[in-house]
């Protein structure tokens, strides 16, 4: 993999970790779970493993955390890639 590709996943995860654990922090904090559809994706992963493994002593939390990650590493990925095929001012950074 080449180093700007590198780049590109590793900001997009660290974005994807930072928006999920903003989100999961305030759910925490409010007690409740889902304010929008669609705003937490990780909901699904939770419940498919829920229905998959009915006995299973998974976290939901962890697992809602871990979906909301890799979702929004996607979205943020390809954003990043649209701003570097427009030559934005963060395609810089990426095309070193």
């Amino acid at each position: 993999m080449s180093e700007s590709k590198f780049r590109v996943w590793f900001a997009s995860l660290t974005m994807g970790l930072a928006t999920s654990l903003v989100l999961t922090a305030a759910m925490r904090k409010t007690q409740f779970g889902v304010w929008l559809p669609g705003t937490q994706p990780g909901w699904m992963l939770a419940w498919a493993t829920r229905l998959l493994h009915p006995n299973s002593a998974a976290d939901g939390i962890a697992l809602v955390t871990a979906g909301n990650t890799v979702f929004y590493a996607w979205i943020f990925s390809r954003i990043l890639r649209a701003e570097i095929l427009a030559r934005g001012s963060l395609s810089r950074y990426f095309l070193r």
